[in-house]
């Protein structure tokens, strides 16, 4: 990551804190490098939305909490599984920003004058990473990270109430009629490279 350009390294961490948080754009777009908003503790790190922020399911019994990102480390003792790690590309892309960042906002445009990243603009970043490896008739949208994240951690274990509460989901129903794709069928949605 060290010879990454800004713009490779803001679209991979972006992509894998997605993957990791399943969370919609509007969250991503949220989060923020104020103090105390982005703490790397024990194991991972943990992020905390920016305050105004109100979430789309958002209501006065359902809070959805801040997002707790485990390091792959802790999941897989592979030495190249690190490079898809997004607390170490997260802590890369901090320290890369640090001295260009014109905003607290997390994620940059990654040239002059270094301004947040519209929701739209992080959308637009996640079909480009993810269009090459898709096929079939419907357009990939940024939208779709967050069903085939968890989807693909439902299929490898991962308990149904960890997947809603790193999702921000209240039950169940959402996930299983919105989200839930077939990801043990990659063959169906995936061009091989």
């Amino acid at each position: 990551m060290a010879n990454a350009s800004l713009a490779a390294l803001t679209k991979k961490t972006l992509f894998l804190v997605a993957v990791a948080s399943a969370r919609r754009r509007s969250c991503l777009h949220a989060l923020s490098t104020k103090q105390n908003h982005i703490r790397f503790e024990g194991h991972g790190v943990r992020m905390v939305p920016d305050p105004s922020f109100i979430a789309k399911n958002q209501t006065l019994t359902f809070l959805p909490g801040d997002i707790f990102i485990p390091e792959i480390k802790t999941m897989s003792s592979v030495a190249e599984d690190k490079r898809w790690c997004p607390v170490r590309a997260l802590k890369w892309y901090l320290n890369k920003t640090e001295k260009l960042r014109q905003s607290t906002s997390l994620f940059i445009i990654p040239r002059p004058p270094y301004a947040a990243a519209s929701k739209d603009t992080l959308s637009r970043w996640l079909v480009e990473i993810i269009r090459p490896f898709t096929s079939g008739t419907s357009r990939p949208r940024a939208h779709d990270v967050r069903g085939v994240a968890a989807s693909t951690a439902l299929f490898a274990g991962i308990p149904i109430e960890d997947i809603l509460k790193a999702a921000a989901w209240k039950t169940p129903t959402t996930f299983v009629a919105c989200y839930l794709t077939d990801t043990l069928q990659p063959k169906r949605h995936l061009v091989a490279r």
